[in-house]
């Protein structure tokens, strides 16, 4: 919509939707002269109608017929969460399940009285080397290029009929009150033994403590150096 200022006539672009019905007074920029301008001819007319209530047959207002209120549907409480809870549950079990069963010959290693549960649930709980037998262990302490030195001997022996491997060795220094003191994993020159066979074994370690007073072998599946 174009205005143009009746005393300067100066023209102006301008939004027909910024027009009422009735139009509005408008200012010129340039010459500050104010004037009443009406809308468009054109400019859509808001047409205000009432809506009658339709009559029934006979000139009767229908009858209204109140509905039953729409049921409440109440929100689950709890659900997700519970749900959430079951499933952490049932993953947490199946880890332990998983932990127990893999780590079996470490547990019985560790707490023997666990070999009875795992046969309940049909398990063999095979001891870490069951089926060898340590003998033989003696150690010496002696002074080699200024170092002490402590060199530990023993044999492993198969009591089986079957082949059977060798698991690594630790050897635990303990002192008078049988109290841990050091230690150290090692290993002998023989993966597996055949029935009745014996291997034969020494390690040494340096510097062991003062107060080394007994001296331990036992089987183990820490690795060597850990």
């Amino acid at each position: 919509m174009i205005l143009t200022c009746p005393a300067c006539a100066t023209r102006y672009a301008i939004d027909p939707a910024s027009f009422s019905t009735g139009g509005r007074k408008v200012r010129c920029v340039k010459c500050q002269h104010v004037w009443h301008q009406a809308p468009p001819e054109d400019m859509p007319r808001r047409v205000e109608i009432t809506a009658e209530p339709a009559m029934a047959t006979g000139g009767m207002a229908p009858e209204r017929v109140a509905l039953p209120p729409r049921p409440r549907q109440r929100a689950p409480q709890g659900g997700s969460s519970g749900f959430g809870l079951l499933v952490f549950l049932v993953v947490l079990f199946g880890l332990v399940a998983a932990i127990g069963y893999l780590g079996r010959e470490r547990i019985v290693e560790q707490w023997p009285a666990a070999r009875d549960l795992y046969a309940l649930v049909g398990l063999e709980s095979a001891a870490l080397g069951e089926g060898l037998e340590l003998s033989n262990i003696n150690f010496v302490r002696q002074t080699i290029d200024n170092q002490d030195v402590l060199t530990v001997e023993g044999d492993v022996f198969n009591t089986t009929k079957d082949v059977v491997g060798v698991p690594n060795l630790i050897a635990t220094l303990r002192n008078e009150k049988n109290q841990w003191l050091f230690d150290w994993v090692f290993r002998i020159d023989r993966a597996a033994l055949e029935p009745g066979e014996t291997a034969h074994f020494a390690t040494t370690t340096k510097n062991p403590p003062d107060a080394s007073k007994r001296i331990t072998i036992t089987f183990t599946d820490k690795p060597v150096g850990d």
